[in-house]
């Protein structure tokens, strides 16, 4: 018997089963609707390497010269780089066509290659997770390979390793919710080889895959899948380089479109490259749009009287201040120097504020913190995130002296140090919209099992300031100014929307490469008579000649949503 016992041994060593991957139990994602945003079947031939060249394989009957030539027909390539490609590793992988990607195969060419009954390849169903080529989705991420081996078990006593790389979330949600993203475990088709690596032909290639009907889990996002890809094809017509557009429900803050210039391709992403970002969630100068901070400061803390009326002759005389108005707008009060964006105004309404009152009321509308949607201790994770990498923002560094009233000025204004991501800047205009309550934007609704029943909920909740909420009477006030800036401001010429609407614009100094650049913002909401989308537009590092591309881009954003509704 301990004979016999070293020969099974001796036998289970020269065995081996090689496979490949056809899909790696991941979790998907849909949008609101239940539309798939990720995750598409789609045919692969997957070929089964030989230990010896394709003649002996020939040789074999598995495939004859001119099967082979027919083969590399039907695959729109030439025998030598299809011979090439097949045994140019020991494993079994998809056939390729050399670049690194499997090839998708049509209806056509599937109908043919079965005709041809292979033996050294199959036929088999492979997940494609990313639908999109270049997309302004960052807020989904991308996954990167992790170097080590799987372990997959075969049905055997012991567990095989499988020459895979699995591929684990390395941004956006892909990588904040991937506890529950990986799976249980990838489905693979195996091949018995012998020691040699040879195919063991009378042993039929079997699929090895989980049987737990609860997965893969899938994500319902917020995401309103046709406006997304509306709005990117718009940012595209537009001729959009930088920036970022956001599109907030207005009842509830839940983000419908979030859209990144420039572009990323999901399923080709190099971790390395620092030039991936989500820059709907990347803080940014804002401009005048933050004068709806000093604009509601000066308003919670009475700083302005009523119909008080302030002088701007074009130059404010200090701190190299200006208005955009070359000769000034002359006498106007606070309401018409928010409609005008004027710069004297809010410099003389700034001098009566304290840095601190700025700065508790950017707190108490949402700014210069995270605002994006958070659970803690949820499904074992200790904090899931929606927004990955959502920056803070600010309104002034450390370094700067609350007594300074040159940088207190400047940030009055939204210079200086203040920055803003464009996720605060549409969920302020929820805020407003709601009396002044901050909700936390949410880009997850739920989590679903895979037969349908429910994993995890992700509840509405708000983001309170810890100093409270600026008043209803405060907000209300803000919006009717935002619907002057259209009627009679620096928004005129959103008069011709298909909706009427209202919002703000902002126009920021900044440098890029050490010359003088501006990013441009339109933040507002529509309709006006019964608010449905609040919208922030932000162009980033245009020249400072150039026409306010926020406020065009802005218009046509509303005109998109008026036809989609």
């Amino acid at each position: 018997m301990p004979g016999f016992h070293r020969t099974v041994r001796e036998m289970s060593v020269l065995q081996r089963e090689r496979g490949v991957m056809l899909d790696p139990g991941r979790g998907q994602f849909t949008d609101y609707k239940g539309e798939a945003l990720t995750g598409k079947l789609q045919w692969g031939l997957v070929l089964f390497p030989q230990a010896s060249p394709l003649e002996k394989l020939r040789k074999q009957g598995a495939l004859e010269g001119s099967e082979m030539i027919q083969l590399a027909a039907i695959l729109h390539t030439d025998p030598d780089q299809l011979k090439k490609e097949w045994n140019q590793e020991s494993i079994p992988h998809f056939w390729t066509a050399g670049t690194h990607q499997p090839v998708h195969l049509n209806a056509a060419q599937v109908e043919h290659l079965r005709s041809l009954h292979l033996q050294g390849a199959g036929i088999y169903p492979m997940m494609t997770r990313y639908l999109q080529g270049h997309t302004g989705m960052q807020w989904m991420g991308y996954l990167a390979e992790q170097p080590e081996s799987s372990k997959v078990l075969t049905g055997h006593e012991d567990e095989v390793k499988q020459p895979f790389a699995m591929k684990s979330g390395a941004a956006g949600l892909e990588r904040t919710l991937e506890p529950l993203l990986r799976g249980i475990g990838p489905t693979l088709v195996s091949r018995m080889v012998s020691g040699g690596g040879e195919i063991i032909p009378n042993i039929q290639p079997h699929v090895i895959a989980p049987t737990n009907s609860h997965y893969p889990l899938r994500v319902e996002t917020t995401v309103d899948a046709e406006l997304q890809r509306g709005l990117e094809e718009l940012t595209q017509e537009s001729g959009l380089q930088e920036g970022a557009i956001v599109v907030l429900d207005a009842a509830n803050a839940d983000v419908r479109a979030m859209i990144s210039r420039p572009f990323y391709q999901p399923q080709h992403v190099d971790p390395k490259e620092s030039a991936w970002g989500n820059r709907a969630v990347q803080g940014a100068v804002p401009g005048s749009i933050f004068k709806i901070v000093t604009a509601a400061a000066a308003l919670e803390y009475h700083a302005v009287s009523n119909g008080e009326e302030f002088h701007c002759g074009g130059e404010y005389g200090r701190y190299g201040l200006s208005c955009w108005k070359e000769h000034g707008h002359g006498d106007l009060n606070l309401e018409q120097g928010f409609a005008e964006s004027c710069n004297i105004v809010f410099a003389e309404t700034a001098r009566r504020l304290s840095m601190e009152q700025l700065e508790n009321t950017a707190d108490r509308l949402g700014l210069a913190r995270p605002i994006g949607w958070e659970g803690k201790q949820m499904a074992g994770i200790p904090v899931l995130r929606h927004f990955d990498h959502e920056d803070h923002g600010r309104v002034r560094t450390e370094a700067v002296s609350s007594a300074d009233e040159g940088a207190k000025i400047q940030t009055a204004i939204g210079q200086r140090d203040v920055l803003v991501t464009p996720l605060q800047a549409a969920n302020l205009i929820v805020t407003l919209l709601h009396d002044g309550k901050v909700s936390a934007p949410r880009l997850v609704k739920r989590i679903r099992y895979a037969d349908g029943g429910t994993m995890l909920e992700m509840p509405l909740h708000d983001s309170p300031s810890a100093s409270g909420q600026i008043a209803p009477a405060t907000a209300h006030k803000l919006l009717s100014w935002m619907n002057k800036v259209v009627r009679e401001g620096t928004g005129k010429s959103l008069q011709r929307a298909r909706w009427h609407v209202a919002g703000k614009s902002g126009t920021a100094q900044v440098q890029k490469h050490g010359e003088k650049r501006n990013n441009q913002w339109f933040i507002g909401y529509g309709p006006v008579e019964q608010p449905k989308y609040a919208v922030a537009v932000l162009v980033q590092n245009v020249s400072p000649d150039s026409q306010h591309q926020a406020t065009a881009l802005f218009r046509k954003v509303m005109d998109y949503l008026a036809e989609s509704s």
